[in-house]
C-alpha cells in the first residue's frame, strides 16, 4: 500500500509573496494561463499533494468558467508546465514545482489538433500557421 501522503504546513518567503519559494501553510502560488482564451488566474496547491490531485484541481477551476467544451466533438484539457506535460502520478507538487511559476491550459481534439476560445464562450479550431513558400 503506497504511503499516504500529508499536506504541508510550513510558511516559508522564499524570493516575495507569491514568487518562487514562497509558501503559505504550504500552498504553493500557482499561476494557470488559459491558453485558449488570452487570460490567466491564481491556483493554489499544497506542495505534499500528488500530480494527480494537482491536474484534477486544475480541471476542476477550468470547468467552472464560462467556456465549454463543444458537444459532439471530443475536446479535452492538458496541462503543460516548463513546456512539458503533465501527466498524472503518485509522485508529489514540489518535485517539478517550486511556487510561482505558470502552468498553462490548453484544449485538443483526439487527433492532436489545438482549439481556442470563441467570443461567443465555446471553442473553435486554431488556425494552422502556413510556413512560407506554401
Amino acid at each position: 500500500m503506497p504511503a499516504r501522503l500529508t499536506h504541508s504546513s510550513r510558511n516559508v518567503k522564499g524570493r516575495g509573496w507569491h514568487k518562487r519559494g514562497y509558501r503559505n501553510h504550504g500552498e504553493l502560488y500557482i499561476q494557470l494561463k488559459r491558453s485558449y482564451a488570452g487570460f490567466s488566474r491564481a491556483h493554489d496547491v499544497n506542495e505534499y499533494s500528488s500530480i494527480t490531485e494537482f491536474i484534477r484541481g486544475l480541471h476542476n477551476d477550468l470547468m467552472g468558467e464560462d467556456y465549454v467544451l463543444r458537444d459532439g466533438v471530443a475536446l479535452h484539457y492538458e496541462f503543460y508546465a516548463k513546456r512539458q506535460l503533465l501527466v498524472p502520478s503518485d509522485a508529489r507538487v514540489n518535485t517539478i514545482l517550486d511556487g510561482g511559476e505558470t502552468v498553462y491550459a490548453k484544449v485538443f481534439d483526439d487527433e492532436g489538433n489545438e482549439w481556442i476560445g470563441d467570443a461567443m464562450g465555446g471553442f473553435e479550431p486554431k488556425p494552422k500557421r502556413r510556413r512560407a513558400g506554401e
